[in-house]
């Protein structure tokens, strides 16, 4: 896949903040790697997670992470295209090789991750960039809310 240079990978920003150096860690080598210990590291004991599936606290991580994320196929092929801090909350913005997904985390007074939501979309198209303009062709949406 040919990609896009993106002027905002987070991976090249010099000014990240503890937290999205903490988020960039913990996805590269435990959501999209295999260092289970980041769990522990970064992840608060009474952990609250809104993605519908998935249980709470640190077990619940571990028991996704071993059971679904790290089956998932293509998981080792991520892109970081945003990051943003505000406050104690960090929104990540990543490209796979299937999906596109938005990870909004909250960090606890101790800079451990405390509690996560994400958006999980569909690639919108083949061979999807998100730094590739896009040219006018509304029949997707018309598809995505039934207009006829």
């Amino acid at each position: 896949m040919n990609e896009i240079p993106n002027p905002f990978d987070p991976r090249l920003r010099t000014n990240l903040s503890a937290n999205e150096k903490t988020i960039l860690h913990f996805m590269s080598d435990c959501m999209h790697g295999h260092d289970m210990s980041l769990v522990e590291r970064y992840v608060a004991e009474d952990y609250i997670q809104h993605t519908p599936g998935i249980g709470q606290g640190r077990e619940g991580l571990r028991h996704y992470l071993e059971q679904v994320a790290w089956k998932r196929p293509g998981r080792l092929t991520w892109r970081p295209i945003h990051l943003f801090a505000c406050g104690d909350f960090v929104i990540l913005h990543k490209l796979l090789p299937a999906v596109v997904i938005a990870d909004f985390m909250r960090f606890n007074q101790e800079g451990l991750m405390a509690e996560h939501w994400d958006v999980v979309q569909p690639l919108p198209e083949p061979n999807y960039d998100p730094m590739r303009l896009s040219t006018e062709n509304l029949s997707r949406f018309a598809a995505m809310f039934k207009m006829n």
